[in-house]
C-alpha cells in the first residue's frame, strides 16, 4: 500500500508518496496555498492526479485546532481561509479517496512514537522548532489531545511571565519566527527577505518600539538556521546573545514540561535542530537549571534529537492514516 502524505507549512508544502513502512518514495514540495479554499482544493487536486495511479489514499498534516475523526479543522495556524471547514468533505469531490488529517505537531509526535526517538517510550512530549513550536504530548503511545484538541500547543506557553504579550510567547522566544525578527531588529535587516515577512511586518507594527530602530537602509540578509550558525561560529556578538536568550527560554519551556508531564524523553526536532550546536547547548542550559534548584534526576529532562527531524510530520501522518483506516 502506498499513500499520498501532505505536510502543509507556513511557507512552502512538502508531499510524498510513502510505503506503509514509513518509506518516503518519491517527493516535491509547493509554495504554501494560504489564500483561499480553492488555492489548496486545487494544489492538493493536482498533485494526487500525478500519483493517483499509485495511491490508494491521502493523509494530511496541518497546523491548527484539527478534529482527526471529524477532519475539521476548528482555527489557529496558518491556515484562515479553512478555518470552520470539514478538510476531507471540502476535498472528496476532486479527491475520490479516504483522507486522513491531523495537525502537524501531534503528526510530528506520532512519527517518533511510531518508529523515532520515542519508540522504546510509553510517555513522552515532542516539540517541534519550527516557524512557531509545534509538536505533541504521548501518553500510552497515543496522543493526548486534551480538552478542544490544544494539549500540545507549545508555542502558547508563557515563557517571560513578566510580559504577558505575543512578545512573552514562546513563538517569540524558542521558535524560527522569534529569532528571525529579534536578528532583523538587531542587524537591520530587510523583513522583505524574510519567509513569513508579512507576519513579521504585523509584529512590528505592535511590538516594534521595544527594540532598537535604525535610520540606514536595511540588509538583504536572510536570517534563517543555516545564517544564525554561520553568525554564531564567527562570534557574532548581536547573534549570540539572541540565540543565548533563546536557549534560555527554550530550556523554561522543557523545564515546566517535565514537571508537568514527566515524560520519559522530550525530543528536538524541526528545521532548527539541524543547528549543530542546538543539543549541546541546551543540555548545558537545562543542567545549570536543575543545579540551581537542586533538581535530583527524577525531575530532570531527558532530551534527545528526533530521528527523523524536518520529515517527522510526514511519517507521522502516514502512520496516522495507518491508525485510522488500517486500524493499527
Amino acid at each position: 500500500m502506498k499513500i499520498l502524505v501532505f505536510d502543509f507549512g507556513g511557507t512552502s508544502v512538502k508531499y510524498a508518496v510513502m510505503s506503509e513502512e514509513g518509506e518516503i518514495l518519491q517527493s516535491d514540495r509547493k509554495p504554501a496555498p494560504l489564500e483561499s479554499k480553492e488555492e489548496f482544493i486545487a494544489l492538493v487536486s493536482s498533485v494526487y492526479l500525478e500519483y493517483k495511479k499509485q495511491v490508494e489514499g491521502i493523509s494530511i498534516s496541518m497546523p491548527g485546532y484539527i478534529d482527526p475523526e471529524s477532519g475539521r479543522l476548528n482555527g489557529s495556524g496558518a491556515y484562515r481561509a479553512l478555518y470552520g471547514c470539514n478538510i476531507p468533505e471540502l476535498l472528496h469531490e476532486k479527491v475520490p479517496v479516504n483522507i486522513a488529517i491531523e495537525n502537524d505537531g501531534k503528526c510530528g509526535a506520532l512519527a517518533e512514537a511510531w518508529k523515532g526517538s520515542l519508540s522504546d517510550c510509553e510517555d513522552g512530549v515532542v516539540l517541534i522548532l519550527g516557524s512557531g513550536i509545534a509538536g505533541g504530548v504521548i501518553k500510552g503511545k497515543k496522543i493526548h489531545s486534551g480538552y478542544n484538541l490544544t494539549a500540545g500547543e507549545f508555542s502558547n506557553y508563557l515563557v517571560k511571565p513578566g510580559d504577558p504579550s505575543f512578545c512573552g510567547l514562546a513563538v517569540m522566544n524558542c521558535a524560527a519566527f522569534g529569532l528571525t525578527y529579534k536578528l532583523c531588529k538587531a542587524k537591520n535587516l530587510d523583513f522583505d527577505c524574510q519567509d513569513y515577512s508579512a507576519e513579521l511586518k504585523g509584529v512590528d507594527a505592535g511590538f516594534g518600539e521595544r527594540f532598537a530602530v535604525s535610520d540606514q537602509k536595511p540588509q538583504k540578509i536572510k536570517a534563517d538556521g543555516r545564517q544564525l550558525y554561520q553568525w554564531l561560529t564567527e562570534g557574532d556578538v548581536q547573534a549570540r546573545k539572541i540565540y543565548g536568550e533563546f536557549l534560555e527560554s527554550l530550556a523554561f519551556l522543557i523545564f515546566n514540561i517535565q514537571i508537568t508531564f514527566a515524560p520519559q524523553k522530550v525530543i528536538i526536532g524541526g528545521g532548527l535542530s539541524r543547528i549543530p550546536c542546538l543539543m549541546p547547548d541546551l543540555g548545558k542550559t537545562l543542567g545549570r537549571f536543575y543545579k540551581g534548584v537542586g533538581f535530583g534526576p527524577e525531575l530532570r529532562a531527558e532530551i534527545a534529537a528526533s530521528r527523523y527531524l524536518d520529515e517527522c510530520n510526514l511519517v507521522g501522518a502516514m502512520y496516522h492514516y495507518l491508525t485510522r483506516f488500517q486500524g493499527r
